[in-house]
């Protein structure tokens, strides 16, 4: 009977140790979802908000969206909009934190007060009812042109030839007002620019729209331009192309701050790239 009620106490401890290696495992996997930048950000002369030893965390809502926002599985993020805000986390004393999340998700979090900042929006009534959109724009404007399988029979050389087809587009993305409030062809939704691709190439739609630099750069990256062609009809939109602060977030009341340091990262030329037309969503 002795020789049991060890047994069994042993069977115990080392039941109890496997829980509390799982629980630790798992804990650590929770906090290891977003990327947090190791170097704080410095004080500099153009800084004007004074802030205590704790640096208050500046939360940085990112989607994949090269060459602006670059993620790669195993390294931190990069790309121009990631130097930009480092720039401005700066200018603000602030530490930077990388959230990860599909557009549409990036834009839910906003509305929620769940991250702060993201680089890329164009403005709109609605959006205006959660955002601040922080002075001066990223961007004077974007390029909207459609894609199609190359040898299908689509044609896109003109709005009316969008009559009947099914059409990709990204959740929450605002184009041009013609295509926003059309309702003489269907409207898929996808998360990402990736499963735009797919849903083409699986033939679940005859077309998508978005951003000219942006899909060109990602099929080629893909190695898919032999498989998707752009087609001739593009609209080209001035819409003003914002960094977007969340009215829910600890920050909304630092605009003017924002702004300032905003401008501060613009004369340095951060945002100048070839594509600059054509990096909203």
């Amino acid at each position: 009977m002795q020789l049991i009620r060890e047994s069994f106490g042993g069977a115990c401890m080392v039941f109890k140790a496997t829980i509390f290696f799982f629980l630790a495992i798992v804990s650590f996997g929770l906090a290891s979802e977003t990327h947090i930048n190791a170097e704080p950000a410095h004080q500099t002369d153009a800084n004007k908000v004074k802030w205590p030893d704790t640096q208050p965390v500046l939360r940085f809502a990112i989607n994949h969206f090269p060459p602006y926002s670059i993620l790669s599985e195993g390294k931190p993020p990069a790309g121009i909009n990631v130097e930009a805000m480092k720039i401005v986390a700066e200018q603000l004393n602030m530490r930077l934190k990388f959230m990860e999340c599909p557009f549409a998700r990036c834009i839910v979090l906003l509305e929620k007060g769940l991250v702060d900042v993201f680089v890329g929006v164009t403005h709109s009534a609605e959006r205006e009812e959660f955002l601040h959109f922080i002075e001066p724009p990223v961007a004077p404007g974007s390029v909207q042109t459609f894609y199609a399988r190359a040898g299908s029979s689509i044609s896109i050389n003109e709005f009316a030839d969008l009559d009947g087809l099914i059409v990709g587009l990204l959740r929450h993305s605002l184009y041009f007002p013609e295509f926003d409030k059309a309702t003489n062809f269907a409207k898929v939704e996808a998360n990402t620019h990736l499963q735009l691709i797919d849903l083409l190439l699986n033939k679940r739609i005859d077309a998508f729209v978005g951003s000219e630099q942006r899909f060109n750069y990602l099929l080629q990256e893909q190695g898919l331009s032999n498989k998707i062609s752009q087609q001739t009809f593009h609209i080209t939109e001035d819409r003003k192309v914002y960094l977007a602060l969340s009215k829910h977030s600890v920050h909304s009341d630092l605009t003017e701050s924002f702004s300032k340091a905003l401008s501060y990262a613009k004369n340095k030329g951060v945002f100048e790239t070839p594509f600059d037309r054509s990096s909203s969503e």
